[in-house]
């Protein structure tokens, strides 16, 4: 019964699921648009690293996309996992889709390499033409001063397409914890996201990327860190881009951005 779900204190009852639900507000839900919330990796699991922002979104109502530039040829994976490079990647695909849907959640994989991601005007171009299809209200991105050059090239990639965008989007970087590979550089966070309600989905959507299980653990330890710094028991750390300036329509997509640049407020 309904009744079962409230407690008795002072007097009043009161909601006993109410002490689960995150204090704080995720970025853009202040209306009651339903939004579009898209991420933008260079692999078939880097979503894994914003998992439960994503979670509280589709939680809410939400429509969350995953954008894969890769689709799961890591060579040095495959020879450490003793199978084929096209048998790592169909694995791969096959766990980031489940993994996804943990979440409530949409990917899509593309045709870049691993290792192998390039940034010309012509792949500016393809992202600008797929990502803006998407009508997203909020992007999500990987950081672009990092070790990894898949990782990087992903980053400049949304950078370059909500420029060309216009600024319309809500843009997001991601962090990417760990060392080796991932080890971020100058990442200082702007924006917190509590996801103690939904750190049980973030861990079952990682596991479901066998590939890369045994991260969890310092995955966890980072949301706590990360969660300390906010506040609250387990957190992610984004840095958003702000700006009043605005692009000239002649700099926007499909145009090729070569005039000028920004247009100041006021002018």
């Amino acid at each position: 019964m309904a009744a079962s779900a409230l407690r008795q204190e002072n007097g009043v009852h009161k909601d006993s699921s109410a002490a689960t639900l995150p204090p704080d507000d995720l970025p853009e839900v202040q209306g009651n648009k339903k939004l579009k919330v898209v991420f933008v990796g260079a692999h078939t699991d880097d979503w894994v690293i914003c998992g439960g922002t994503i979670a509280r979104y589709t939680r809410l109502g939400h429509e969350a996309r995953f954008i894969s530039f890769t689709p799961g040829d890591s060579i040095s994976m495959a020879d450490a996992a003793h199978i084929s490079v096209e048998d790592l990647a169909a694995a791969r695909r096959e766990q980031a889709v489940k993994g996804a849907e943990i979440l409530g959640a949409r990917i899509v994989f593309l045709e870049q390499k691993d290792l192998r991601m390039h940034v010309d005007p012509t792949t500016y171009q393809e992202c600008n033409r797929l990502l803006l299809a998407e009508k997203p209200d909020i992007v999500f991105a990987m950081w672009p001063l990092e070790f990894h050059p898949d990782h990087r090239a992903a980053g400049n990639l949304a950078y370059n397409t909500w420029l060309q965008s216009g600024m319309k989007f809500a843009l997001h970087f991601c962090e990417t914890p760990g060392g080796d590979e991932m080890q971020p550089q100058q990442f200082v966070p702007n924006r917190w996201v509590d996801i103690g309600s939904v750190i049980h989905l973030k861990r079952e959507s990682v596991l479901a990327n066998t590939f890369i299980k045994d991260w969890w653990p310092e995955c966890e330890m980072h949301c706590k860190f990360r969660g300390r710094e906010y506040g609250c028991h387990y957190a992610e750390a984004f840095v958003r881009v702000h700006t009043v300036a605005t692009m000239p329509e002649r700099n926007l997509y499909p145009n090729w951005w070569y005039y000028g640049g920004l247009r100041l407020a006021g002018e």
